[in-house]
């Protein structure tokens, strides 16, 4: 399947409220797939948070510390999900993604590109320790 329909896949499956595209291919994406979703881009911030955050060409010309500070600024003043597709030439490998915690879900080796995305919701599952059966208990206590 072509990177494009991909995230077109993607896009339908999300459902999002509203979109921020982070670059014009974006921005044209986005409302050829979901025409009644509001489409803001990212430049001016929007007022308030988008549902979603999608970049097709955003991380090309780049270096490392540019796309950290992109991608940073994005999850935390933009949108809790972001969607990118990123070429193979792109400053960040695919363990610097996994750092930031994205996950990779297709790449298209005819174009070399990838895609990645990150959900704030599901980006870290909690672990077992964190729940109130290993929380201290008063009424055990003993004077």
């Amino acid at each position: 399947m072509h990177w494009r329909d991909r995230l077109r896949s993607h896009l339908l499956e999300l459902a999002p409220d509203s979109v921020c595209a982070l670059d014009e291919a974006a921005c044209q994406l986005s409302q050829s797939v979901l025409p009644a979703t509001p489409v803001y881009r990212h430049t001016p911030t929007p007022d308030s948070p988008c549902a979603l955050a999608l970049g097709i060409d955003i991380l090309s010309g780049l270096n490392t510390q540019q796309a950290h500070h992109l991608i940073n600024q994005t999850r935390l003043y933009v949108a809790p999900r972001i969607l990118l597709a990123v070429p193979l030439a792109c400053a960040l490998d695919a363990a610097e993604f996994r750092a930031l915690g994205f996950m990779q879900s297709e790449t298209d080796p005819a174009d070399s590109i990838r895609i990645f995305h990150y959900d704030l919701d599901t980006y870290k599952t909690v672990p077992d320790w964190l729940n109130a059966r290993y929380w201290a208990h008063p009424e055990r206590w003993k004077p």
